[in-house]
């Protein structure tokens, strides 16, 4: 409890955290932490928490499934700024999925404004949630959240769930 060692509230936590721990393995096989360190900062209870982190969590994947799902059902997420080829944000630097930082607010809770950074582009900020009514996977690019609502609105079967027979 780092409110009673030190004798301090936290109002405000900016960082940039270690993004994994090598495992011995090569590249991907490293265990990430990076989310553990949001984690604990959301334990801290402050009013603001901005880190810039690899965007795999978007994805999911070794050892960060649960933290994925809390993070898209987080609606004290207010902003995303997607960096999907890391070097324009960190120039020289490659990290497979590129980064993201985010503003969690934990006094406003709401829709996500997401916006995309490619090159010197900066995409239009689009206001939603992170996760779209009936899916699980969070969409990265705002373009294709209104393609997604175009195809749900014909009321289809997914492909996911139509038998490989039906399919010729």
């Amino acid at each position: 409890k780092p409110e009673e060692i030190f004798k301090m509230k936290f109002d405000v936590i900016i960082g940039n955290p270690p993004y994994q721990l090598s495992d011995g393995g090569y590249g991907i096989s490293a265990m990430p932490i990076y989310d553990k360190f949001i984690q604990q900062a959301k334990k801290l209870n402050p009013r603001y928490l901005s880190m810039i982190v690899p965007a795999r969590w978007f994805a999911g994947g070794k050892g960060l499934d649960s933290f994925r799902d809390e993070m898209l059902h987080d609606t004290s997420i207010r902003r995303i700024d997607d960096y999907p080829e890391a070097s324009d944000c960190f120039n020289g630097v490659q990290i497979k999925g590129g980064v993201c930082y985010f503003l969690w607010d934990r006094d406003n809770k709401g829709d996500c404004t997401v916006v995309t950074h490619r090159g010197n582009s900066i995409g239009k900020p689009c206001s939603r949630p992170l996760l779209e009514k009936g899916c699980n996977t969070f969409i990265r690019y705002n373009e294709a959240v209104g393609i997604l609502h175009k195809v749900m609105a014909y009321k289809e079967k997914s492909m996911e769930l139509l038998d490989r027979k039906s399919v010729v």
